[in-house]
């Protein structure tokens, strides 16, 4: 019968006398074994365990990534004659070191940045656990780790919080491999012949078959804007704010010859001659298309838009997330 132990049995001098003698095997996948390991384990996977040649008088310690495999690969090499140790639990058993961090009151992309520079000073396989207030962190922390090839262990959001915890895996080549399906837009401009231009586009490349997102940012923002006016409290500045910005989609002024919104009126009754369709019917069709639509999160704090005013199909995110999509988009246009 094979010997186990749990892995936590374990302390860390102890594995790094077993590994220094190469008496530690991870028997998972070469593919596992690169993104993390304990350091100075032998890699020898399982599917390939009745190839191993070691010392007979020599007891191994086996481990994978929850105990399973290690105790097949443990079986098939007790079989050989050599004494087999298996490490249950796993990898996943493995002590690490969790560092708290308390980013509360930072607005995009100040989180993204200082974990990016914590992970950095970590060692492969220590956490950390960070707390945001900023809610378009709980889709950029994602994307970030998607990225970046480091691993997120939990993400939950509530009582205006995002609590994450973050395990730092080994570090890997990061070349992007773009996609010919992918086209992205940045909408920074608050007028309506250019938030036209971005959902024709949109439209247009949804329709030809490839993946789209629509960033909106600052001005932008009062693209997705509700029809009808929401009332939310509002502080003075943002008051301001909103004597400056049109109440919905379709009040948004011109680019040129708005005169005082008469321009506005005129270029929709054209339009409406012409047959074209209005901003509220394109953007209905970008969300029939599901096209994806993105909010920026900071924006919407320095201008003092709530999530309440936007359409419901708006996600709130920030730059990490459209990061996440345009860093493999063959097309990536700013308007």
């Amino acid at each position: 019968m094979v010997k186990s132990i749990h892995m936590n049995e374990l302390n860390s001098n102890q594995l790094k006398k077993l590994a220094k003698s190469n008496q530690l095997i991870d028997v998972r996948t070469k593919e596992e074994f690169e993104l993390n390991h304990i350091d100075g384990a032998v890699l020898h996977p399982v599917e390939n365990i009745n190839s191993f040649i070691g010392d007979k008088n020599k007891t191994y310690y086996v481990y994978c990534k929850s105990g399973r495999r290690s105790l097949n690969a443990a079986k098939k090499l007790e079989e050989k004659g050599y004494d087999i140790v298996n490490l249950e639990g796993g990898i996943l058993a493995k002590p690490t070191k969790k560092k708290q961090l308390n980013y509360s009151g930072l607005q995009c992309p100040g989180p993204i940045v200082n974990i990016s520079q914590e992970v950095n000073r970590l060692n492969t396989g220590d956490e950390i656990e960070v707390t945001v207030t900023d809610p378009g962190f709980y889709s950029d922390v994602k994307a970030w780790a998607d990225q970046t090839g480091h691993s997120l262990i939990s993400l939950e959001q509530n009582d205006n919080k995002v609590i994450a915890v973050i395990r730092k895996e080994k570090e890997r080549d990061m070349d992007v491999t773009t996609t010919k399906n992918g086209t992205t837009i940045v909408l920074f401009s608050g007028e309506l012949d250019k938030a036209l231009a971005a959902f024709i586009i949109a439209n247009g490349a949804r329709a030809a078959g490839r993946d789209v997102t629509i960033f909106f940012t600052f001005w932008g923002l009062s693209a997705v804007k509700k029809d009808d006016e929401v009332n939310v409290k509002k502080s003075g500045i943002e008051k301001a704010f909103d004597l400056m910005l049109p109440s919905n989609a379709v009040n948004m002024p011109l680019s040129k010859m708005n005169m005082f919104g008469l321009g506005n009126l005129m270029m929709r009754f054209v339009m409406k001659q012409k047959n074209v369709d209005s901003i509220v019917k394109l953007r209905q069709q970008a969300i029939d298309q599901d096209i994806r639509l993105i909010a920026c999160a900071m924006s919407m704090d320095v201008m003092g838009i709530k999530q309440e005013e936007l359409i419901d199909e708006v996600e709130i995110g920030g730059v990490g997330t459209y990061i996440g999509d345009t860093a493999k988009a063959e097309h990536n246009l700013f308007i």
